[in-house]
């Protein structure tokens, strides 16, 4: 019977992950594991989960183990600058998006399938939209901009709030079930009104900001460990090289050129979002294939 944390020593001598097949680790996870919502995009991952700096993804065949420089729970901030700088988050959506899809290719079996016809369907409409969507982003970025920052953005938060308040009141009888969802709902509401009435001008600084604030952290963090030596970036010297003075040059051109930052991100946003419509897409003409008859 082996815990993971017997295979875990090797992450303090230098290691940067430790891999464990499935069939060596017979305990669950102790109670200092918590599962982990929100992480770097990491191809074959089915769950991930977090003790202090410890970062574990969970794959069908084995658990893969790193340690973080910093845990998010107590600095949230030095980890989305360090841990997690945001060329590497968009590099491994990319990466990720497609190792699913090659995946996904090689797996599935036409008995399993014969039962989807809803799935088919649905994936053969919604794929080409999404793909339309990410060309948008492309074709016409500034109204694409001007859309998710005057309309979407502000539209998706006043609808919160109306569930929010439909879910605390009653209409008959007319009550109100819980006093403090509709203070919420009614704060949710305020702030999507107020977010609608932002100028896209400020909105565009505001998220330049932050990009560029995230970009020149991340740079400098890394390229001081970088200058440290391959010990001192054990998690990869070329590819945290790479995104140190990749960063660090579109922080540098952010404040030369803004527009043609935002317009760089708007493309990345494009391109997954077109990349996510091939996905469906080519889903839904796999079903397709795998139930005709043989």
């Amino acid at each position: 019977m082996s815990p993971i944390e017997d295979f875990l020593h090797p992450l303090h001598e230098g290691l940067w992950e430790v891999v464990i097949p499935r069939d060596q680790v017979t305990e669950p996870l102790g109670e200092g594991w918590e599962r982990s919502q929100i992480n770097v995009p990491t191809p074959g991952t089915i769950a991930s989960y977090r003790c202090g700096q410890y970062h574990l993804h969970e794959t069908k065949t084995e658990f893969r183990v790193h340690l973080d420089r910093y845990d998010p729970k107590k600095h949230p901030l030095l980890h989305l600058i360090d841990d997690a700088p945001l060329l590497l988050m968009i590099s491994e959506t990319f990466i990720t998006l497609i190792s699913f899809t090659r995946e996904y290719y090689r797996s599935g079996t036409s008995e399993q399938l014969k039962e989807q016809n809803a799935i088919l369907r649905h994936h053969l409409i919604l794929g080409p939209l999404v793909i339309f969507m990410g060309l948008i982003f492309f074709i016409v970025p500034d109204l694409t901009f001007l859309g998710i920052t005057a309309y979407l953005i502000p539209g998706v938060v006043l609808i919160s709030g109306v569930l929010a308040l439909k879910s605390c009141i009653s209409i008959r009888p007319f009550r109100v079930v819980n006093r403090n969802d509709l203070i919420g709902g009614v704060w949710i509401i305020g702030a999507g009104l107020i977010l609608g009435a932002i100028p896209p001008k400020l909105w565009g600084g505001v998220i330049l900001v932050i990009l560029s604030g995230w970009m020149f952290a991340s740079s400098v963090m890394l390229l001081r460990r970088v200058l440290k030596g391959r010990k001192a970036v054990p998690e990869g010297f070329i590819s945290r090289m790479l995104i140190g003075a990749v960063s660090l040059l579109l922080g540098i051109v952010s404040f030369i050129e803004p527009a043609a930052v935002l317009i760089i991100f708007m493309d990345v946003l494009g391109a997954l979002t077109v990349i996510v419509g091939g996905i469906i897409t080519l889903t839904g003409v796999r079903l397709r294939t795998l139930m005709q008859p043989v």
